[in-house]
C-alpha cells in the first residue's frame, strides 16, 4: 500500500448481483448551526446554487469543547463536504449456487470493513455508487439456496465514491497529500 493511499478495493462484476437494486440518496446538508456548550455558535451555508438545487436542510449540533473555533469549523466542514447528496448504498445479495468456485471464494473473502468496487456497472448508476464499504454480512443457507447479502455504506471522503483524504497512522505527515483537517 502506498503512502497515504487507501487499500485496493475488491472488484466484483455487476452481473453477479441479484436484482432489483434500490438506492436512496442521502440528504444534502446545505446549512449548519453548531453551538458550543456555554459558548459561541458557528453558522455556515453552502453555495447559493447548491441551496437552490437541493433546498435548505439544516444540520444542528452542540459540541462540548474548550476551543471556541470548533463550532464554526464543524459547520463549515458539514456544508463543504455534505452539501451534495451521495447515493446511499443498498444491501446487495449474491446467489452462490450459480457462481463458480473461484467466484464464490471471491465473494466469501469479503469481510466487514472491506472496500468493494463494482465493475461493469450501467452508465445510469450515480457517480461514486460503484464503490462502497461492507458493514454487515448475512448468510442464508437452505437445501437449494445459498445467499450472501452485504449491507453497505458509501466510503467516507471528500469526493463521492473515493475514500479520504485523511491521516493514516505511521503513514501521513503534516502538509502531505492527505492533510485535510476537518475541524
Amino acid at each position: 500500500m502506498a503512502l497515504g493511499v487507501a487499500p485496493d478495493a475488491v472488484a466484483i462484476p455487476y452481473a453477479w448481483i441479484n436484482r432489483p437494486i434500490v438506492r436512496r440518496p442521502t440528504t444534502a446538508e446545505t446549512k449548519a448551526q453548531v453551538a458550543q456548550t456555554g459558548g459561541v455558535t458557528g453558522y455556515a451555508s453552502a453555495a447559493s446554487a447548491t441551496v437552490d438545487q437541493y433546498g435548505v436542510n439544516t444540520f444542528t449540533a452542540t459540541l462540548d469543547t474548550a476551543v471556541s473555533a470548533d463550532p464554526k469549523n464543524l459547520a463549515s466542514f458539514v456544508t463543504t463536504y455534505e452539501s451534495t447528496p451521495r447515493p446511499r448504498q443498498p444491501s446487495l445479495s449474491f446467489h452462490l449456487t450459480i457462481r463458480t468456485d473461484d467466484e464464490c471464494l471471491k465473494i466469501l473473502s469479503v469481510a466487514l470493513g472491506t472496500r468493494v468496487c463494482i465493475t461493469d456497472a450501467p452508465a445510469t448508476w450515480p457517480a461514486g455508487a460503484v464503490s462502497f464499504v461492507v458493514e454487515g454480512i448475512n448468510h442464508t443457507v437452505g437445501i437449494d439456496v445459498r445467499l450472501v447479502e452485504w449491507m453497505t455504506s458509501a466510503p467516507i471522503g471528500s469526493v463521492a465514491g473515493t475514500p479520504g483524504p485523511w491521516f493514516r497512522w505511521d503513514e501521513s505527515y503534516w502538509d502531505g497529500p492527505d492533510d485535510v483537517r476537518p475541524f
